[in-house]
């Protein structure tokens, strides 16, 4: 592969046939002030657009231009009109470009008030949401859930008819579990946050993982001297329960500095639950588990940027987070005999008190090379995350009476140890060359996870070590990346072609049972665009790439944890990553309507199961590789803005997914699915600064892998008000008004038919204030993580 890399680089090289030119400038607004974080979108003539964004002096540069080209920009800045122009080059060129203030209607000058709430483009689509009044006052969590198209259900962020996807800060791909990672979204202030990016194409200088794609949430900057920042309070209330959060965050900067840091915490109390039947042919056998629990998590993230010079930064980033969710699960397991009468009933009652702690250090270098555009970029992570639990857990049966049957009670303690140290280091490089533009970098990671979980029986006098349930694991993995990425325009057309080669070895060992597992795999993963614009209204692309979804620490640990006497849940060692293609036809009209033909190809498929004997009592879960998949389907999304009080998108997906079990005794499972969903927002006056919203979707009963599922949908209603001069927001909310928005979902395994189901627990309120000081001009910044991949499966 290496051979084949090299030799890629000196075959686009040799090509390099002619100089190229480029143009220099600055923005400024109409009293001569810098503009930053304008947006400079050129394109040539019927060609498709690529954009840069002003640095905190107002400059720019636009590498790589042809000679005796034609070439048309637009600029735009929140709160400045919009500029246009065209230029037809024959050297470099320098410019200065006025974007006044106010509403004057210039030469080449279009008003341009707010930007548009979607934007869509062949390999992503962007939610600007720092203007959107029903989104500022939520977390981050809350306004995923508000952006039409993606779905939050079960701890798993989707995209409906698609699959899961990764989630980025920054272009730093978050590495946690589902849960911990809803909580630290939890954390962060919609208002702080400037566009979210929904990467349906992830070129190959991302890393591989997300079987959907990619979400990159992109944080606010400020670019201007001075400081500025805003306090958040919140009060929110699941079930019956009040909690609260609180953040703030501050930004200052001097000369060559850019200082930053922010703090949250938050407290709730709130209700878990599931339901867990099967079906043997002669009799029933019901679970129910219910938790309370109270959750409390501190979050300090800070950090600092320093212009070396006019085309180098340095910068660091700390974080630091501690993470509580405490509290106790009440089980119930009744089994039932063929007439439908209580033959037993068991019951486990279980305390749980883990903490959780956070610690992240990042050191980045960019700088360009030259003013052509070429860019080299440096960065360094390391990341640990160590957590204790103590639990306690009772179980006893009863006959159908209700009488304790003798001798039947069982008690346990276990205390839990996990340990993960993450390092990485990655570099890039981009080359604008004459015929294309060139990425190539690489990346080396090393993670090194402990696990100590030791369970006692409790016994009169004392406590009795159990092996059997005990378990002491470590596990290390080591991969190497590397990647290279070639895109171009040529008249209407436009294409991007890369492959990232990734290089892994695992090592997992437990020290109780003396069972070891190493692998050592290289995988390839291309991926593919090709667009073109037929005018100005239609865009057609063709995009596919391979990705994969990598199994969780606790995945891959071969742990067991009671949930009753006869029932346990148990990782698995053996577990492989899954692998999904990605196929998409696309058409763009007018940024107003999107169709897509999507199919998406799943091999080694990975899922928690459940298997059940019919002549035995005992209940085993765990995660197995046992499905291949073909989903194909039809996308329609419409983004209405007619009027200037309403602002609304819908969308429809249709899909039909066909699962293939590689385990005889799980069955196949084949079928239909839909998801429909509407979000609105209604202004209350011209200035849009009282506003409401109301989300709704639905999710039609569909097959994923090989569960079938129930049919859930989801209402939020919304409202915000801005007052004191934009410094002052206020918002209030209801989600899941109806408290449906839960799944369920059948499969058969062994022949017998079981059945999931989460309790409709997720319905709260909340109303936020939020205080804004300072200057408020900000700039939206991107910056990428080495260590984006790992966090996730902590």
């Amino acid at each position: 592969m290496r051979k084949i890399f090299y030799l890629t680089l000196l075959l686009l090289w040799n090509t390099l046939s002619q100089a190229q030119i480029s143009i220099h400038g600055q923005v400024q607004d109409d009293a001569g002030a810098p503009v930053p974080a304008a947006t400079i979108t050129w394109l040539r003539s019927r060609a498709d657009s690529k954009s840069v964004t002003t640095d905190s002096s107002g400059k720019f540069l636009i590498p790589s231009l042809q000679v005796g080209t034609k070439y048309h920009l637009e600029v735009s800045a929140v709160n400045h009109e919009e500029a246009k122009l065209t230029l037809e080059l024959k050297n470099d060129t320098t410019i200065r470009i006025v974007l006044p203030r106010n509403n004057t209607m210039l030469n080449n000058v279009t008003v341009s008030g707010r930007a548009k709430l979607i934007q869509m483009k062949p390999n992503k689509t962007i939610v600007n949401i720092a203007d959107n009044l029903t989104i500022v006052g939520s977390n981050i969590a809350e306004a995923l859930q508000k952006i039409p198209g993606i779905r939050i259900s079960n701890d798993e962020v989707s995209i409906p008819g698609k699959g899961a996807v990764q989630i980025m800060q920054d272009g730093r791909l978050l590495q946690l579990s589902q849960k911990e990672l809803l909580s630290y979204l939890k954390s962060i202030p919609a208002g702080t946050v400037s566009k979210i990016e929904i990467i349906t194409n992830p070129s190959a200088a991302y890393d591989a993982s997300g079987n959907a794609g990619l979400i990159n949430i992109i944080t606010k900057r400020t670019t201007q001297q001075g400081y500025s920042g805003s306090i958040q309070a919140g009060y929110k209330q699941y079930q019956h329960y009040p909690g609260m959060d609180a953040t703030g965050n501050i930004n200052y900067n001097s000369g060559k500095w850019q200082l930053y840091a922010n703090a949250n915490i938050f407290r709730i109390r709130h209700k878990y639950g599931f339901r867990w039947e099967e079906y043997y042919p002669d009799r029933t056998w019901i679970m129910s588990d219910t938790g309370d629990y109270k959750q409390q998590n501190l979050a300090i993230n800070a950090g600092a940027d320093y212009q070396l010079s006019s085309k180098s930064t340095i910068g660091f980033n700390v974080g630091f987070s501690r993470y509580f969710e405490g509290g106790a699960d009440y089980v119930r397991n009744s089994n039932y005999n063929g007439s439908g009468q209580t033959d037993s009933v068991l019951t486990t009652y279980a305390d749980y008190f883990p903490v959780a702690r956070t610690q992240s250090y990042n050191l980045y270098y960019k700088t360009k090379l030259d003013t052509s555009g070429k860019t080299f970029s440096l960065d360094g992570s390391y990341l640990t995350f160590y957590r204790t639990d103590t639990s306690n857990v009772t179980a006893r049966s009863f006959l159908p009476d209700g009488q304790p049957i003798p001798s039947s009670t069982a008690r346990y303690t276990n205390a839990t140890t996990q340990n993960i140290n993450i390092y990485a280091v990655k570099a890039d490089m981009e080359l604008p060359l004459s015929f294309a533009r060139l990425q190539f970098g690489g990346k080396i990671n090393f993670i090194d996870m402990y696990d100590d979980l030791r369970y006692y029986r409790v016994s009169n006098p004392g406590y009795t070590y159990d092996r059997d349930l005990s378990n002491e694991y470590k596990y290390t993995e080591n991969s190497q990346a590397l990647y290279v990425n070639v895109n171009r325009e040529l008249g209407n057309w436009s294409w991007e072609a890369g492959l990232r080669g990734e290089l892994t070895q695992t090592n997992g060992y437990s020290f109780l049972s003396g069972q070891r597992n190493n692998n050592n795999y290289l995988k390839l993963f291309p991926n593919a665009l090709i667009s073109y614009k037929m005018n100005g209204a239609n865009l057609f692309s063709l995009t596919y790439n391979k990705r994969v979804r990598r199994p969780t620490f606790w995945n891959l640990n071969p742990y067991k944890s009671i949930l009753t006497a006869y029932s346990y849940y148990e990782g698995n060692p053996f577990l492989q990553p899954e692998y999904n293609s990605n196929f998409q036809l696309l058409h763009i009209y007018k940024n107003k309507l999107t169709s897509a033909l999507f199919a998406t190809i799943t091999n080694n498929g990975f899922d928690d199961i459940t298997i059940a004997h019919a002549d035995t009592n005992f209940v085993l879960r765990t995660p197995k590789n046992f499905v291949n998949s073909l989903r194909i389907g039809l996308s329609e999304a419409y983004t209405f803005s007619t009027f200037r009080w309403w602002e609304s998108t819908t969308l429809l997906n249709i899909y039909y997914t066909d699962g293939r079990s590689k385990l005889s005794y799980v069955a196949d499972r084949k079928g239909w699915g839909a998801y429909v969903s509407n979000s609105n927002t209604l202004y209350f006056n011209t200035a849009k600064t009282l506003a409401a919203a109301i989300n709704f979707w639905y999710q039609f009963p569909e097959v994923s892998l090989v569960n079938r599922s129930d049919p859930y949908w989801n209402l939020d209603l919304g409202f915000n008000a801005v007052l004191v001069k934009d410094k002052l927001t206020l918002n209030a909310n209801v989600q899941d008004v109806f408290g449906t928005s839960a799944a369920s979902y059948t499969n058969v395994v062994n022949n017998v038919q079981q059945r999931y189901a989460t309790l409709q627990l997720n319905r709260n309120y909340s109303l936020t204030l939020i205080f804004k000081f300072g200057k408020k001009d900000l700039k939206a910044i991107e910056h990428t993580n080495s260590d984006q991949e790992e966090r996730k499966r902590i």
